[in-house]
């Protein structure tokens, strides 16, 4: 899971992304777009993964490796709930 944010002339670009890790690479597959500027919610991040689980099943999920910004009690609880490991960097 990753997240870019910057702007285009007057415009903010923020796009929250979920991708899945092969061979050393990332390729992304998921994608939101916020409507805000600065870091992502957990809500957001839920729907991502949420997405992910309804067209590809929990089970293929190894672990969710993310940036250190994707913190907080109530994701770690969700993805605690969902039986995931998380790995940041």
């Amino acid at each position: 899971m990753d997240r870019t944010n910057w702007k285009f002339g007057k415009q903010d670009i923020n796009i929250l992304m979920l991708g899945i890790s092969y061979k050393n690479m990332c390729f992304p597959i998921l994608f939101k777009m916020l409507d805000k500027r600065g870091n992502s919610n957990t809500n957001e991040r839920k729907e991502l993964i949420n997405t992910f689980i309804d067209w590809f099943g929990k089970d293929c999920i190894n672990c969710v490796l993310a940036d250190r910004e994707f913190v907080g009690e109530d994701w770690i609880s969700y993805l605690n709930d969902k039986q995931m490991n998380i790995v940041t960097h």
